[in-house]
């Protein structure tokens, strides 16, 4: 198998996992229950109170799953349209600070409100 295909599978299951976290995130407004992306099933029942934490977490979460979808397609474009050897390494680089900042965003409100 070669790298471009494993790079494409990669960049497919990034897209996919934005749009299910983009769709998680306007459940969430919508419902008022907590994503099992964020919040396995089992937890759920620990939460304090679901709406305030759906209130705090949804925002952040579509910004998230929008930032993902960037991502995913910013890197097939640059690994199959137009290629820039440094775009991978900043692309990786911004994923990786918008991980650690939702990771933050998460725990903070779990800790609030769980």
């Amino acid at each position: 198998m070669s790298s471009e295909i494993v790079v494409l599978v990669f960049d497919i299951i990034i897209v996919i996992l934005g749009v299910n976290t983009l769709l998680g995130a306007l459940r969430m407004k919508k419902t008022g229950i907590p994503a099992a992306i964020l919040i396995p099933k089992e937890e759920q029942a620990k939460i304090r109170n679901p709406k305030a934490f759906c209130e705090k977490m949804c925002q952040p979460t579509l910004l998230f799953g929008i930032l993902i979808c960037v991502y995913g397609v910013a890197d097939l474009c640059n690994s199959f349209v137009v290629r820039m050897p440094y775009m991978d390494i900043a692309c990786i680089a911004c994923f990786l600070l918008v991980c650690a900042w939702y990771m933050k965003k998460l725990r903070d409100a779990k800790d609030a409100h769980m």
